[in-house]
């Protein structure tokens, strides 16, 4: 995110920051951790699949959420801390003008648009809008989980994880682990926006309507269309290449 806003303010060409944007999803796909987004969907059809429960679904959902938000909230301390001690001298850097106090007031200025102009303003619709938007941008995150999933090469999980992500950030939608930086960085930063409005305006209608996008749009219809019964797929014989091959797709999540 910094680093998408950062060039994004230094080369005056937004798009260009959204084309980096997608580095950190696709550092999380490679090294298999967990993103709540991507689980809003993956869960779900385990579960379909009589291979999970809804109570160990809802408490993974719960757990990772929490896991993203500490985790995001690190890092929007330590940025926080970074763009306000000092700023770059533009004429030995050749950066132009001081691009740490740009980026600290991008950040406060997105916070105060993404939470109380474009939602808390418009009362109901707006709540209905953070959701709609999350909906949105979890079908494209959860694209790009799923199409990674399909490639079996380094390259071709990062190019399928890049396109989704790269559109979703361009369009503006809402995914809850980017908010969840963004929105608690920009307090600490000094916007003025109280954190109740940041969960009730943000972090909840984003966070449902990432659920519906992920469940539904994604994991609901590639759960009913590609769904086969498991005594089809796995051999009967013992295969040690298949099961070593099994694990690191699974592993590679």
């Amino acid at each position: 995110m910094i680093l998408a806003l950062t060039v994004g303010i230094t080369v005056k060409a937004p798009f260009v920051g959204s084309l980096l944007f997608p580095f950190g999803f696709a550092s999380i796909v490679l090294f298999g951790m967990e993103l709540v987004t991507g689980n809003f969907a993956l869960l779900p059809m385990a579960t379909w699949a009589g291979k999970s429960t809804w109570g160990a679904t809802f408490r993974n959902w719960v757990w990772v959420w929490i896991g993203n938000w500490i985790g995001t909230a690190v890092v929007a301390v330590i940025m926080a801390i970074s763009l306000t001690s000092g700023t770059m001298d533009g004429a030995a850097d050749n950066v132009g003008p001081p691009i740490w106090d740009a980026v600290a007031q991008k950040i406060m200025a997105l916070n105060q648009i993404n939470v109380e102009k474009k939602y808390e303003a418009l009362g109901s619709m707006g709540f209905f809008l953070a959701f709609l938007r999350g909906l949105v941008a979890n079908w494209l995150v959860c694209l790009g989980v799923t199409m990674a999933l399909v490639s079996k090469s380094v390259p071709g999980k990062i190019l399928a994880c890049w396109l989704p992500i790269t559109a979703f950030q361009s369009m503006g939608m809402e995914h809850i682990v980017v908010n969840q930086f963004l929105h608690t960085a920009g307090p600490i930063l000094g916007s003025g926006v109280p954190f109740t409005k940041v969960i009730f305006w943000n972090f909840l209608p984003v966070t449902l309507g990432n659920i519906v996008g992920g469940m539904v749009f994604i994991g609901m219809l590639f759960y009913s269309t590609h769904r086969t019964p498991m005594d089809n797929v796995l051999p009967t014989e013992h295969d040690e290449k298949l099961e070593r091959e099994l694990a690191a797709e699974l592993g590679a999540r």
